[in-house]
């Protein structure tokens, strides 16, 4: 089957060149986080993405929006591998004011409660905030057809661009991931992110781009989920496989 790569990925109303390298920052201190978007600007990071769950004090969050990169708002769940400890209605309060900031993109977990899901989806579509869904499975890399089941349910909730992420046991488990990408454009019509983690995932990381995956994560400073390279690795790694 022959994939077809998505050459620009819209977010809110920046065009990036795809796979985009999306520099993942997160720290406890809003002047930490700040420092590490001026080391990811700094090392030609497409796209931020802000993740709001590290920070012990939320005052003044609103001044990490403040640059010209495109930006994916996350303040990412505990069930998923994030740090925010509170309830999911306070947790999506933050998604909610960064729409109203004007924010590129907002990520939020499939497994939101629906009520609070519903309320980030329609506020994006009114403020043309792109909206990325996504998916998070800390334990395994489930088979193609339940991979497969959750792609089409987020496409239906009508979301923008589709995350999902298993963890890699095995390399078998990260040629899973990639095989689902090379089926699933013929069942979603939106734009599939998808990699596994751990060290047995590694590797998809950097191939997931060849099967149609739009957006590369890589960290600005620290890490934010098993395997991940930083921006500078990731930028080498796609130009030594052609794709940058």
């Amino acid at each position: 089957m022959l994939v077809e790569i998505l050459e620009t990925l819209k977010l809110g109303k920046h065009k990036v060149r795809a796979p985009a390298v999306c520099a993942s920052v997160i720290g406890e201190n809003v002047d930490a986080m700040a420092a590490d978007i001026a080391r990811a600007i700094e090392q030609q990071a497409d796209i931020i993405e802000i993740r709001l769950d590290g920070l012990r004090k939320n005052s003044e969050w609103q001044t990490l929006l403040e640059t010209e990169l495109p930006l994916i708002l996350t303040n990412r769940a505990g069930r998923e591998g994030g740090r925010f400890k509170g309830e999911d209605g306070a947790r999506v309060k933050y998604l909610l004011e960064g729409i109203d900031e004007g924010v590129a993109c907002v990520d939020i977990e499939l497994s939101t409660p629906h009520s609070f899901l519903k309320k980030v989806v329609d506020s994006a579509k009114i403020q043309k905030t792109s909206l990325l869904l996504t998916h998070h499975d800390f334990k395994e890399t489930p088979p193609i057809a339940t991979l497969m089941n959750i792609a089409e349910k987020m496409a239906d909730i009508g979301c923008d661009i589709t995350k999902i992420v298993t963890f890699a046991r095995t390399p078998k488990d990260a040629l899973t991931v990639l095989n689902f990408l090379n089926q699933v454009t013929s069942y979603v019509k939106v734009p599939v992110v998808a990699f596994a983690m751990g060290d047995a995932g590694r590797m998809s990381r950097i191939a997931a781009p060849i099967f149609g995956s739009p957006i590369v994560y890589a960290a600005a400073k620290e890490t934010t989920a098993p395997g991940q390279f930083d921006v500078e690795k990731t930028r080498l790694l796609l130009h030594e496989f052609g794709l940058r």
